[in-house]
């Protein structure tokens, strides 16, 4: 696949319209942007770059101290919640965070790894939703494909999975099939984080690949490449636009980064 390449604002603007158009959508697309072009698209959970990760350990520790921190979710009918606000935290989970605007995903290609070329990945998520959805006229079969993958990282079986379903859903034709890629989906926005970021995701199925290796959905995506050497211009101009770290971390994290970066909040 050919990689475009930015090195100023308007090229990535003019790209993401391009895009759009090329893609003939009506809803808007998914933007994740990577700092190291080299990155994967892989969830936390599963990288396994320093230790080998217990998906289900995790999920139990997380669990174990939640109502310490006022967390009061169902661990089961509710999984699907708990994966997100773990991933939210900075626990590993099999979710991976996109967002809808693009460009706060140019803001996270841009910010770190200044000495290496960065990338925004563009994901047509409506139209991998189809290429996975068979079921379209039951009315719960978004929220089945959700919870079915998050109940995997209970450690839950297929055949666990498919009688919880047909209990909680009165749904019978659940197949393996149908839980090996990762599904896209729009959480609720419960925290300023996830609402200034507009956070959406991806969550992980039974194939533990990255997204760029699973071969039938690589139609769905775009990619261009951000040059090192034009970072520190574009992180400038997203400030112009404010478009910087307090506008996506609205708390004391995103305000003292800005301060540290810029020497104030209103400093371009």
């Amino acid at each position: 696949m050919d990689i475009d390449k930015v090195e100023k604002i308007e090229d990535f603007i003019n790209w993401v319209k391009k895009v759009s158009e090329d893609f003939d959508n009506k809803k808007h697309l998914f933007y994740r942007g990577h700092s190291d072009s080299t990155y994967k698209l892989k969830p936390s959970v599963f990288r396994n770059d320093k230790i080998a990760y217990n998906e289900r350990e995790i999920l139990l520790d997380f669990e174990h101290y939640s109502p310490r921190h006022n967390i009061q979710y169902d661990f089961i009918d509710e999984i699907d919640k708990v994966l997100v606000d773990m991933q939210h935290y900075g626990i590993p989970t099999r979710l991976l965070d996109w967002t809808l605007a693009p460009l706060n995903a140019l803001f996270f290609a841009c910010i770190d790894n200044i000495e290496k070329d960065g990338e925004v990945i563009v994901l047509n998520a409506w139209k991998l939703w189809k290429h996975i959805i068979k079921e379209t006229h039951f009315k719960e079969i978004h929220k089945i494909h959700i919870i079915s993958r998050a109940l995997l990282a209970r450690n839950w079986d297929f055949e666990s999975i498919k009688e919880y379903v047909r209990r909680k859903y009165l749904f019978n034709d659940l197949k393996v099939e149908d839980l090996k890629r990762p599904f896209p989906f729009i959480a609720n926005y419960t925290n300023d984080r996830i609402l200034h970021q507009r956070g959406c995701f991806t969550i992980h199925g039974i194939c533990q690949d990255s997204l760029d290796d699973i071969g039938d959905i690589n139609a769905f995506f775009r990619r261009i490449l951000v040059k090192s050497e034009s970072k520190t211009k574009i992180i400038r101009e997203l400030n112009q636009l404010y478009v910087n770290y307090y506008s996506i971390y609205p708390d004391f994290d995103g305000m003292k980064n800005m301060i540290k970066q810029k020497g104030s909040l209103f400093n371009l």
